[in-house]
């Protein structure tokens, strides 16, 4: 009952189950996002006086990295609406484009982990603050590591035409992780941004 519920049209078992276990695999990671995100804030407005650091901001390669996180779900929206219309030459074209900013976006996110850092040695070493905007910023990035991952698995099996307008579930997926990235990266940008 509930998985009719869940689709005006009938589903196949094995995409049905796919579907599921993303679903909870990404429940999975917003609790575990919106936790460290909680304990970021509570360390950050704690009444300790010695944890009240004056932040100097996010660092400007994180926040020019956005640019290329937004350019990757983009660029994988457009794959999956090229791959259900066949339109196999622009479905690759729009993988190799999301693979191509996925890798800048994660040397722009080097560059900013390497910004932190140095603003962590600055301030004294207080791992409170810049050491856990820093552990944030990475455990983000290892995502975003493991997303690169899946994109060349789907990249490689697009061009062997693995993919066609009636089997592209795995492209979705994809598609849907990197949103899901996008939201987790804006809405850590935000927080800092507010909190600095």
């Amino acid at each position: 009952m509930i998985k009719d519920s869940l689709s005006v049209l009938p589903m196949r078992r094995d995409i049905y189950q796919l579907r599921l276990g993303f679903f909870l695999f990404i429940a999975t990671l917003t609790v575990f996002f919106a936790a460290s995100l909680i304990g970021y804030l509570l360390i950050r407005f704690s009444d300790s006086a010695d944890r009240a650091v004056s932040l100097n901001g996010v660092p400007v390669s994180l926040w020019v990295s956005t640019v290329f996180m937004f350019g990757v779900g983009y660029s994988l929206h457009r794959a999956v609406g090229a791959v259900r219309f066949e339109k196999q030459t622009w479905f690759r074209r729009w993988l190799f484009i999301a693979g191509g900013m996925a890798l800048v976006f994660l040397v722009f996110q080097s560059l900013g982990l390497r910004r932190l850092l140095a603003e962590h040695d600055a301030s004294g070493g207080d791992i409170k603050m810049y050491g856990l905007m820093f552990f944030l910023v990475l455990v983000h990035a290892l995502h975003v590591i493991g997303g690169l991952t899946t994109l060349a698995v789907v990249t490689n099996r697009a061009n062997r035409d693995g993919y066609d307008h009636e089997n592209y579930v795995g492209v979705s997926i994809c598609a849907d992780y990197w949103h899901f990235l996008d939201a987790v990266w804006v809405v850590m940008l935000i927080v800092f941004a507010v909190t600095g």
